[in-house]
């Protein structure tokens, strides 16, 4: 029998979900560096919320699917980690909050 990560389709699907989380990664961590030098960050930090709440949400949905119906118990973690990445998207501001947050900070963007 094949390894899991020799299904093609898998391995895709994977390979998209380590991508998205580096993607969520260096987001937070350009807003971090701005706000320790003390320059402004309100837009750069409501996005890495905004894209990583979400994308923490569809990687998980990916994982459960990944795990089959594995995945939808409670017995795995998978389960657990993706009610975990849903409530992210209220905590701390919804990801509506956001969006009008980076819309109102365009205003200010310049050229």
């Amino acid at each position: 029998e094949r390894a899991f990560i020799e299904h093609q389709s898998i391995a895709n699907l994977l390979a998209d979900m380590q991508t998205q989380l580096n993607a969520a990664r260096l987001l937070i961590l350009h807003a971090a560096r701005l706000r320790s030098a003390g320059k402004p960050c309100l837009s750069e930090a409501s996005q890495a919320k905004l894209f990583a709440s979400e994308m923490a949400e569809k990687v998980c949905s990916s994982a459960m699917q990944v795990h089959g119906g594995y995945g939808y118990l409670e017995d795995y973690p998978v389960e657990r980690y993706y009610r975990d990445a849903r409530i992210t998207q209220i905590y701390e501001g919804t990801s509506e909050i956001q969006r009008m947050v980076i819309a109102r900070e365009l205003k200010n963007y310049q050229l």
